[in-house]
């Protein structure tokens, strides 16, 4: 190494590259998402309600999201976020889909990218973890019924990549 220089600023190995922090993040989040995915495989007699909603939220988002504003993870907070308690179809979308661009919470604003669990979730998972963050982060107890969960997995059934977040803003 030269003067002036620190092992930070070198690749990790001759002819490799260090991530973007885009991508590292990106990496984080599949990484903890693999992680949860081994730890509590979906079984064929799956929980209901609110436990299997909280369940659901500590295993695949509450490593990336800030919650409770203790500043975990570098993802957007979700306390009263319009991405939460707006209307339920942006969220099943984001959960199913995934979402990428610009976001702005608070004045601050998040440019990375969320994997879907489309893919993972079945409908009543992801209408429990739905119903969870909308009930726990301000949009109220109404519950997201998996009917509509599975409307909107139906409607968008060959999508195969996330959804921009200028166009999920869109929905009223």
């Amino acid at each position: 190494m030269t003067a002036g220089t620190t092992s930070a600023m070198r690749p990790e190995r001759e002819g490799t590259s260090v991530p973007s922090p885009r991508r590292r993040g990106l990496t984080c989040l599949a990484a903890a998402a693999l992680l949860a995915n081994a730890q509590a495989p979906p079984s064929q007699h799956e929980e209901s309600g609110a436990d299997s909603g909280q369940r659901l939220f500590e295993s695949y988002c509450s490593a990336c999201h800030q919650y409770d504003r203790q500043g975990m993870g570098e993802a957007p907070p979700l306390d009263s976020s319009p991405w939460v308690a707006g209307p339920p179809e942006r969220l099943i979308r984001i959960v199913l889909h995934g979402v990428e661009g610009r976001i702005e919470i608070e004045g601050k604003v998040y440019d990375r990218e969320m994997p879907g669990f489309g893919g993972t979730l079945s409908d009543r998972q992801t209408a429990a973890l739905a119903t969870y963050a909308r009930s726990r982060f301000g949009a109220g107890p109404e519950p997201v019924p998996v009917a509509e969960v599975r409307r909107v997995r139906q409607a968008h059934a060959g999508r195969t990549r996330y959804w921009p977040a200028s166009e999920l803003l869109e929905l009223r």
